[in-house]
């Protein structure tokens, strides 16, 4: 990809995600009105929208790292099953579902990191 469609395509992903998280939580919370957060909207979207960053250019930066060696590729494994205890861990007192619904949609931001990385690296390896 030239660099300034990959730009363009991080550009558009992160306004995406963020309009995703909220109306996924406008609905939730017009559902159940009685949550503990659902007078912080703002707020949770903005923290999303910061873990999910943290998530994505974690993978993005470590997959090439972690191609060269395999203590680099235990290291991120590592660290990204780390943030995502730490990122759920609020969510335990809540129930399954709510842990569920805390992971799912980091573990899906990994997987958009790792296609963009391949997306990016087959565009060099061309060039």
């Amino acid at each position: 990809m030239k660099r300034s469609v990959e730009i363009t395509a991080h550009v558009i992903l992160w306004i995406l995600f963020t309009l995703l998280v909220l109306v996924f939580c406008k609905h939730y919370f017009q559902a159940m009105p009685s949550a503990p957060a659902a007078m912080h909207l703002p707020y949770i979207v903005f923290l999303e929208l910061v873990m999910g960053l943290i998530f994505f250019y974690v993978t993005f930066f470590g997959l090439p790292l972690a191609r060269k060696k395999t203590i680099n590729s235990v290291i991120l494994i590592g660290l990204l099953f780390f943030l995502l205890l730490l990122f759920a861990y609020p969510a335990i007192s809540h129930g399954l579902l709510q842990v569920m619904s805390s992971v799912v949609p980091h573990l899906m931001i990994i997987f958009l990191a790792i296609v963009f990385r391949r997306l990016s690296d087959a565009s060099v390896t061309k060039a």
